[in-house]
């Protein structure tokens, strides 16, 4: 203990010295917290599993990436000062109409798609016009959602296609005096002085501080931040002026935050300082088709023999993007332990992502060869779904997963590790079970034992889709969007 309090009191020390040279060597300070945010994994670890080294390198990780937070503020600073130097409200509210979106593609995630439902949901209600300007939309995944809206007539455009002349001079001068790594704020702006929206709704952290800095310099009158999952710091694409920029940007009348879980919710308000009930919660909604699910559960059996699954194996799946914070690898460990007990078991799983090479090597090995089906992307993932016998997911971070709302949907009892908001969507113990945390024996040891409960899955089965369709309605999630847009905010 006491080593480590020494380790902390000198790395305070060194970082309160540096922070008089880093105001003036930006990148510098920036190259310094990118090092130590290499080793962000290990403030998600639990300290009982980290050495001793590594337990005094987490000290020192949490130390260093609070160090650019006094840049950023006194830039953001400058940034207001100048705005209210500049911006006379050249874009009057009679002038403005309409709702425009922001994200940064529609590939095939979770946010994509409650955009694309709020987008049509407005569009149905009247409230129009109703447009999106996404970051990213030329690969094909990057278009996931789009056939979906150009079906619905809703225009999509790109972020920064419009000239930066559409912005204000003044305007236009201050946005260019933030650091060069934020000059692709420029974009947002132009894109929200030609639209002139009455609302701007961003879709997760880049784009809701990018976004929200424009939106505020372009005298947008109402700016809601839409955050998932939790904080970005405890992912890969977490950036050194993140924190700062939503401080700075909540701070300004007209701007709401909303999570789609009370859990992530709680956590952003943490990582901000913000008091707790700062940030509103408004969970995800879906449409639940009554013909759409009885033609799906009216198909079950066909992704199994497309998959060559024999049709009296249990099966486990998964939908999910291969990538770090969903676990697949824990996934496949648990699988493993799952085929030791019950040998005829098959696993399905849907999706892609960065990696899929390393998961199906690990399928290749003998615990699991042949008994694990890729089925990669599926733009209607439910036609696997059916065929599942329970759904497993094993991230370690979450938002409010719309999948594991679709699997009850459909009537596949599902569990999940108890992550973000994956706890409120399920009533456990009757239409799925919350995990107690993600060892790969034990979670094993409770799909086998569900497995083996035939009566309990058909009970579950029954009972989820109306759980679900009570809980995780659209026309509720429409209700409270547009509560959010129509009530006064002073900034927080």
């Amino acid at each position: 203990m006491f080593v480590v309090r020494a380790f902390n009191f000198v790395v305070v020390a060194m970082v309160r010295r540096m922070l008089g040279y880093a105001r003036s060597r930006a990148t510098w300070l920036i190259a310094l917290w990118s090092r130590a945010a290499r080793f962000r994994w290990l403030l998600n670890e639990r300290t009982a599993d980290l050495t001793a080294a590594q337990r005094l390198q987490r000290n020192a990780v949490s130390v260093f990436l609070w160090l650019p937070d006094r840049y950023y503020r006194q830039r953001l600073a400058r940034l207001g000062d100048r705005l209210a130097a500049v911006r006379t409200g050249e874009f009057p509210a009679a002038d403005r109409s309409g709702v425009l979106m922001m994200i940064g593609s529609l590939g095939p995630g979770g946010a994509e798609r409650q955009v694309v439902m709020t987008l049509q949901g407005l569009q149905g209600r009247g409230l129009g016009p109703v447009r999106l300007a996404c970051c990213n939309l030329t690969t094909p995944a990057e278009r996931f959602f789009l056939p979906q809206l150009e079906a619905c007539g809703i225009p999509v455009g790109q972020i920064g296609a419009e000239p930066v002349s559409a912005i204000n001079g003044g305007v236009r001068a201050a946005l260019l005096a933030l650091p060069e790594h934020l000059q692709s704020i420029l974009g947002y702006a132009a894109t929200l002085a030609a639209a002139r929206p009455r609302v701007a709704h961003l879709w997760l952290d880049e784009v809701n501080i990018k976004g929200g800095i424009a939106a505020v310099a372009t005298g947008v009158p109402r700016i809601v931040l839409g955050l998932r999952s939790l904080p970005p710091c405890n992912f890969g694409f977490h950036r050194p002026y993140m924190r700062e920029g939503y401080r700075w940007v909540v701070r300004q009348p007209g701007v709401t935050l909303i999570c789609n879980s009370a859990c992530g919710a709680r956590a952003y308000e943490r990582w901000l300082g913000l008091p707790e009930g700062a940030i509103g919660v408004v969970r995800n909604g879906l449409t639940f088709d009554a013909t759409t699910l009885e033609s799906l559960r009216g198909a079950r059996g066909e992704y199994r023999r497309r998959m060559s699954i024999p049709g009296d194996a249990p099966v486990v799946g998964t939908v999910f993007r291969m990538s770090e914070e969903k676990q697949p690898l824990l996934w496949m460990e648990i699988a493993a332990g799952v085929r030791r007990a019950i040998p005829d078991a098959r696993f399905l799983v849907v999706g892609d992502g960065p990696l899929r090479e390393a998961v199906e090597l690990r399928a290749q090995r003998e615990d699991l060869n042949g008994a694990v089906h890729f089925a990669g992307y599926d733009s209607q993932p439910l036609r696997a779904i059916v065929d599942m016998d329970l759904f497993l997911l094993t991230s370690r971070a979450e938002g409010l997963p719309n999948v594991l709302i679709e699997a009850q949907a459909v009537g596949v009892p599902v569990v999940t590790t108890p992550v973000g908001g994956a706890p409120e969507t399920i009533d456990h113990g009757r239409t799925g079970v919350v995990l107690e945390g993600a060892d790969p024996t034990e979670v094993a040891a409770v799909l086998v034992k569900l497995l083996r409960d035939a009566a309990w899955r058909s009970e579950a089965a029954k009972r989820a889709p109306w759980f679900v369709q009570s809980a995780f309605g659209v026309e509720r999630a429409l209700d409270e969007t547009i509560a959010v847009y129509d009530s006064a905010s002073t900034g927080i």
